[in-house]
């Protein structure tokens, strides 16, 4: 694909549904399959919407006590595409479960794997509870997604370090996000390069995961940069 500048923007309420859409898209797969198989594509992608509303409806009017930057790449030359999109937490005053999105869910749509959820979500609050440094004011990369037909472009990049130089000047902060074995050369090269836990989930032990065996993710911490 011919290289085309990107540009970079916040989100808005009204991008939640090609939010939800691209979501579907970049995260298709054994695993997803084995949480919505059963689910419709409807009340999947209405479940996907209604996640991401959190993010849009607990905003602090004080920039620089924001929790959520939901923010995403835009390619002019395809009408202002979303390809690809990123969610910051901006924890100020420590990693505390009930303020982290991914680990707390008000509804589950019929047919999905509830035990595979709980499951999901118990293990990433363990996770992010792990770190000394979790206890402190930081930032965490919660989401990122690139479709794949736009791969390769700097996408990703660029909505990486969007977010640690928003940390580094919100208060020089450290910053952590929890990356497949398949995205660890990408968050390396952008500073996150000391391991600070593995999280991992026997999918073998749900009914059909025996097909997607052992997922694995591993906690990286990117120090601020003065």
């Amino acid at each position: 694909m011919a290289s085309h500048k990107l540009l970079l923007r916040p989100c808005t309420v009204t991008d939640i549904p090609s939010l939800a859409i691209l979501h579907n898209t970049c995260f298709a797969g054994p695993r997803n399959e084995l949480i919505y198989g059963n689910v419709t594509i409807g009340d999947k992608l209405k479940h996907y919407e209604d996640g991401l509303h959190v993010y849009f409806d607990n905003r602090s009017s004080d920039p620089y006590q924001q929790p959520y930057h939901v923010v995403c790449i835009v390619d002019p030359t395809l009408d202002n595409t979303i390809i690809s999109y990123a969610i910051w937490v901006q924890f100020s005053n420590g990693y505390l479960p009930s303020s982290d999105p991914q680990t707390q869910h008000s509804y589950l749509p019929s047919g999905a794997n509830e035990a595979l959820i709980l499951e999901s979500e118990r293990k990433a609050a363990e996770i992010r509870s792990a770190h000394p440094g979790r206890y402190q004011p930081h930032w965490h990369l919660s989401t990122l997604c690139t479709h794949l037909d736009h791969e390769g472009r700097g996408a990703a990049s660029m909505l990486i370090n969007w977010g640690l130089k928003k940390a580094d000047e919100t208060g020089m902060v450290k910053c952590f996000v929890e990356s497949t074995p398949r995205g660890l050369d990408v968050y390396k090269k952008r500073g996150f390069t000391e391991e600070v836990g593995v999280l991992e989930m026997d999918m073998s032990g749900h009914e059909g995961g025996e097909k997607v065996g052992v997922a694995r993710w591993v906690a990286l911490m990117r120090e601020p940069k003065k």
